[in-house]
């Protein structure tokens, strides 16, 4: 397309204020203005008014259904990107550019025939939208060469985070075994600990009720004599005479020499007297040995 004909440049302005379009929107005629100039010819107009006339062929549209026209706006930009660069010298037609559908062509019927095809793509110009799309291209690429690393570096530490669980379970199992085991010893010590006291007592027992035995026997036939005695006593003391006499002396003879013997006093303690042991005190013995035994197990 020839941008430096009058067709080509009546295109691009807008009718109203006579310069390059700005943002263009197109009614439904087809005629198209700056947005800016548009709104304002729009809004001159009778707030009663729901219909507008375009300036240019005096069809009436809608205020609120104008288009933006993105066809026009790429020419308009391309117009003006060979304006800017009129001094520089005009390619060959071979190699003209040609803007359609907002992609970049040129012949190509000797483009791998011929080297100038090369200079020329040096020289080509990208579309807005392509750049826009170049842009894009360009930041996934430097989002996805930030977050790379850090994907790795997260299985990383997801592997190392595993690893230490694995670590954790073992020595907490192993702790846990540790304490049943301990336990267990210490319920083993106890038992043995209370069969030894329950044999301690049971000897004491056999002892001690074996000597009360013993005494209430020898304090049983003292009191069997002693009864025979009194009795003796209180029947001489009622038939006293010559003829019981010697009765009276062997009687009187008996009861002289007579006195109680007392048994063997037990002893108020036991051999075997049982203490609670200090469990608390056990127990911090027992924690203390099991710090030792874990720091030396490290």
């Amino acid at each position: 397309m020839d941008f430096s004909s009058q067709e080509s440049i009546k295109e691009v302005t807008c009718p109203i204020c006579q310069e390059l379009l700005r943002e263009p929107m197109s009614l439904d005629c087809g005629h198209s203005f700056c947005e800016e100039c548009i709104t304002a010819y729009s809004e001159s107009g009778s707030p009663q008014d729901l219909e507008c006339c375009c300036p240019v062929c005096q069809s009436r549209y809608q205020p609120w259904n104008l288009q933006f026209n993105w066809q026009l706006a790429e020419r308009v930009n391309k117009f003006r990107d060979v304006d800017m660069n009129s001094h520089q010298p005009r390619k060959s037609d071979l190699f003209e550019h040609h803007v359609e559908n907002d992609q970049i062509s040129y012949k190509e019927e000797e483009e791998a025939f011929s080297g100038l095809c090369v200079q020329e793509q040096q020289g080509h110009q990208m579309s807005p939208k392509e750049e826009v799309v170049k842009e894009c291209q360009e930041k996934l690429q430097e989002a996805l060469n930030k977050l790379t690393p850090e994907q790795q570096e997260a299985e990383q530490l997801e592997a190392d985070i595993n690893e230490e669980r694995a670590t954790w379970m073992y020595r907490m199992q192993t702790q846990r075994e540790r304490i049943v085991q301990g336990f267990e010893e210490m319920r083993d010590i106890l038992d043995k600990e209370e069969q030894r006291e329950l044999q301690k007592l049971e000897e004491d027992e056999m002892n001690v009720l074996h000597d009360l035995t013993a005494a209430v026997d020898q304090v049983v036939q003292q009191k069997q004599y002693l009864s025979e005695l009194v009795s003796d006593l209180q029947y001489y003391m009622s038939e006293s005479s010559v003829d019981t006499l010697q009765g009276v002396i062997n009687v009187l003879t008996r009861s002289k020499i007579w006195t109680l013997k007392k048994p063997k006093i037990i002893p108020k303690k036991l051999k075997s007297a049982f203490q609670v042991p200090d469990l608390n005190g056990m127990l911090q013995k027992f924690k203390e040995l099991t710090e030792i035994q874990s720091y030396w197990g490290k």
